[in-house]
């Protein structure tokens, strides 16, 4: 197997694992908020989406500059779709914080940290899950 093989099959299990670091980071989030008084939810809710937002960054390409796998994984296209995924996540931290302070303006239950972790658990999960879209739709050709 060429290195070339090796790092479009790591390429696309990144691509997978960021679809289900989405899906448990919002999965937390709702278990969470529906047991506050569950310090090991909150603690994993924060676990994962730092996690999640840890892998967004080129980490392999920080930690191991000089491997061949870890700059093919990190080219020129995957650092647009990095750039992408960044720009939408952003776009959904502004839309959710508004729609979070209106909910609290008509009175919604929400206090001060449950507002904080819904933005950036919507945030963090539309990075993960357009970059994922991104990479895996240029994967196929």
């Amino acid at each position: 197997m060429s290195v070339i093989d090796v790092a479009e099959r790591k390429g696309r299990y990144r691509a997978a694992s960021f679809y289900f670091f989405g899906a448990m980071s919002l999965a937390t989030l709702c278990w969470s908020m529906a047991r506050p008084d569950s310090d090991f939810l909150r603690g994993l809710w924060v676990g994962l989406t730092f996690a999640a937002a840890a892998n967004l960054l080129p980490l392999a390409r920080w930690l191991k500059p000089s491997s061949e796998i870890a700059r093919l994984l990190d080219d020129d296209g995957v650092r647009e779709h990095r750039r992408i995924s960044c720009t939408a996540g952003f776009w959904t931290a502004v839309v959710s914080s508004l729609v979070v302070a209106m909910a609290v303006e008509l009175r919604a239950p929400l206090g001060p940290l449950d507002a904080i972790r819904v933005v950036a658990t919507a945030a963090i999960a539309v990075a993960l899950v357009s970059f994922a879209t991104l990479e895996l739709r240029a994967a196929r050709g």
